[in-house]
């Protein structure tokens, strides 16, 4: 039986990086929830999501077609994505119900940071205000998804020193 621990934060806060040190520490498979996506459809460059449930129906489909190729996952993803009218949209519940994470790791940055970061990769300039609105839902609903699914939450600061963090995680990525 596969497993999967769910890795939340922000465009631009150090998803990738982080998780390409986990998967260099431990024997886990690193996937996107965005490339499992985009399998069935394309994400805008600004970032932006227009019909989030279906969109995360794609992403539940798409797993579980991975899980049995995989015993430990480290699934990338979102808690919150902007939508196509800039507002925050939660991602439902039912996703997380369906994904089944054993555990919950969620990065955090300074908002400025993250928006220097996102100039850089993605030359798009995002507002420090939406950026700090969606990482303040992404904190939340975190907390709340942990709470129902009654799994473990670790928030790490990407400031942190990377192999504390990496230990701080540890029980949840060994087989």
């Amino acid at each position: 039986m596969s497993r999967t621990v769910f890795m939340g934060g922000v465009h631009g806060v150090g998803k990738t990086f982080f998780c390409q040190k986990v998967v260099a520490a431990f024997d886990v498979e690193h996937v996107t929830a965005s490339s499992l996506i985009s399998r069935h459809t394309r994400h805008k460059n600004d970032k932006t999501v227009s019909n989030v449930k279906k969109n995360q129906s794609i992403l539940a489909e798409e797993l579980n077609q991975y899980r049995p190729k995989h015993p430990i996952i480290l699934l990338d993803g979102h808690f919150c994505l902007i939508g196509s009218d800039l507002s925050v949209k939660e991602i439902p519940l039912e996703t997380f119900e369906s994904i089944s994470p054993s555990a919950i790791i969620l990065l955090v940055d300074d908002p400025e940071m993250i928006v220097e970061r996102l100039a850089v990769r993605d030359a798009h300039i995002h507002s420090i205000d939406l950026l700090s609105k969606l990482q303040s839902s992404e904190k939340t609903r975190a907390s709340l998804v942990s709470e129902h699914l009654k799994i473990p939450l670790t928030v790490i600061e990407t400031q942190s020193d990377i192999e504390d963090s990496i230990q701080r995680i540890a029980p949840y990525l060994q087989i």
